[in-house]
């Protein structure tokens, strides 16, 4: 999910954002071990679905993902990353509307 890729929102109040962000669960930020098997993260009111992306440190995507009902994905079998950072963002989407952002959140694979 580039930041290209993510639909554009009307502004948010700023009494509404501490509501409509998403915490990161699994990997936790700033996570150091062996690859996840899952990206957790917590609900948020409104949301009929989610998507989520995985960057590594120079912003090229590795893993992208829409459509996404349950506030949870498995890592994809298969999809082998070397050692080291990476960053994911969770968004979540009311039809097409942006109406929660998780911000990016770092976590480093070790071999």
């Amino acid at each position: 999910m580039s930041r290209e890729s993510v639909p554009h929102a009307a502004p948010i109040a700023q009494d509404k954002i501490e509501k409509l962000h998403i915490q990161h669960l699994t990997p936790r930020p700033d996570f150091v071990g062996p690859l996840p098997t899952r990206l957790e993260w917590t609900a948020v009111e409104g949301a009929d679905h989610y998507a989520i992306g995985v960057e590594n440190e120079i912003e090229i995507p590795v893993f992208d993902q829409d459509g996404i009902k349950g506030t949870s994905v498995a890592w994809p079998t298969g999809l082998k990353i070397e050692a080291g950072t990476y960053y994911w963002r969770v968004v979540g989407l009311k039809g097409n509307r942006l109406i929660a952002d998780s911000g990016r959140a770092a976590f480093v694979v070790r071999e």
